[in-house]
């Protein structure tokens, strides 16, 4: 199984943050390929920057990526990410989600604004404060 975790669910399983039990268990099955857009790593030192992740992501990250398939920003996924029919304006999401669909993996995602999305493949979990 494919997964593509949007940066919420991999800073929380990197982290050992609480999550869903489906996402939880999944994602550590060694049977599960783990899939990351580049632009969630942009998304965690942005959120490190401004106090919303406590550890510095330069010490812990390397070591977490070794397990995870980062998959390419591409033109046709750039291309894609601007002209969604949306009203969403985040290019971060925007990206994310084009991967998703240009690369058919299914997008974890705790994002509601995305939740009312269509277009790419998702699953959509509750946040788990």
């Amino acid at each position: 199984m494919r997964v593509l975790a949007d940066t919420n669910i991999f800073i929380k399983f990197c982290r050992r943050l609480p999550l869903p039990g489906e996402v939880e268990n999944t994602l550590a099955d060694t049977n599960t390929e783990r899939c990351l857009s580049p632009i969630s790593v942009l998304e965690l030192f942005r959120l490190w920057k401004f106090g919303k992740v406590p550890d510095n992501p330069d010490s812990w990250l390397h070591l977490a990526l070794s397990s995870w398939t980062i998959l390419p920003v591409t033109v046709s996924i750039a291309r894609q990410s601007v002209l969604w029919p949306w009203e969403h304006k985040d290019p971060a999401d925007r990206l994310i989600t084009a991967t998703a669909q240009a690369e058919q993996v299914e997008l974890w995602h705790t994002d509601t604004v995305l939740e009312r999305f269509t277009g790419f493949p998702q699953k959509y979990f509750k946040n788990i404060a």
